[in-house]
């Protein structure tokens, strides 16, 4: 069996990928249902992130929210964005 035969290939979309991280990011805080709004902001490699609002409850004015202000106004919050610098990975090449 070569390696093809244990690999597989995925591609998303921006779409596939908000929906997947929206769903994760509601049953992670234990909504069941749920409405959300997301967008991806930022530059790979450099400053790409996540933007996501989740509600549990009827909440249409999720709608109206505008999440380049909200990407503003909040900070980091994600479960890898307080790690200790001595975990991460340092490039000694990049300056």
């Amino acid at each position: 069996m070569g390696l093809e035969d244990k690999r597989k290939i995925f591609k998303y979309n921006e779409d596939d990928i908000l929906e997947i991280l929206s769903e994760y990011l509601a049953k992670e805080n234990g909504f069941d249902t749920f409405q959300s709004k997301s967008i991806i902001l930022g530059t790979p490699g450099k400053d790409l992130r996540l933007v996501s609002v989740i509600s549990d409850v009827d909440d249409d004015d999720i709608t109206k929210l505008n999440l380049e202000e909200i990407d503003k106004e909040s900070v980091y919050n994600g479960t890898h964005s307080d790690l200790d610098d001595r975990f991460l990975f340092k490039d000694k090449n990049k300056k």
